[in-house]
């Protein structure tokens, strides 16, 4: 019986040792790196989605989007969502981009929609990394400003 456990001991003790050396390992491995977006990549997704729905192109806008946006609408839904939501950034004379804002793979931009009347529009648009490439995972109208409001901000 004396046999049996000390077997047991050593076994318990060698696991506990080997459970210890892969944690030391781990805790010494490099993290992965950040997914940081390049900036042409997201303005292109933000470029071809409002060029799509400018010429009421909504299937090819909706290639655009994250798969959990669009599980939660269909295209039928998200193209009524940009026709009623939004018809006036179908309408714009420029688009300005921001600063981007990302951590893993997520990124968060903001868009500004110079719009015909003179007013300003501010989209803050979200996405998501998909299989490689950069989905927009949602958008919203953050803020509105009138005719001869001056945005602040850097220009190059």
């Amino acid at each position: 019986m004396k046999k049996w456990w000390l077997g047991t001991k050593l076994g318990i003790v060698a696991a506990t040792l080997g459970v210890c050396a892969f944690a030391v390992h781990q805790r010494l491995a490099p993290p992965a790196p950040a997914i940081e977006p390049k900036p042409e990549e997201l303005y292109q997704v933000v470029l071809q989605e409002i060029a799509a729905v400018k010429t009421a192109d909504y299937p090819k806008a909706y290639r655009q989007v994250s798969l959990s946006m669009q599980e939660r609408y269909n295209l039928g839904d998200f193209a009524e969502r940009l026709r009623f939501e939004r018809p006036e950034l179908g309408r714009f004379e420029r688009v300005e981009f921001g600063g981007i804002v990302a951590r893993d793979r997520h990124a968060l931009l903001p868009v500004y929609f110079f719009l015909r009347t003179g007013d300003v529009a501010l989209v803050h648009y979200t996405f998501v990394l998909e299989e490689g490439t950069w989905k927009i995972d949602g958008s919203q109208v953050d803020r509105r400003w009138e005719r001869g409001h001056l945005v602040g901000g850097d220009r190059t």
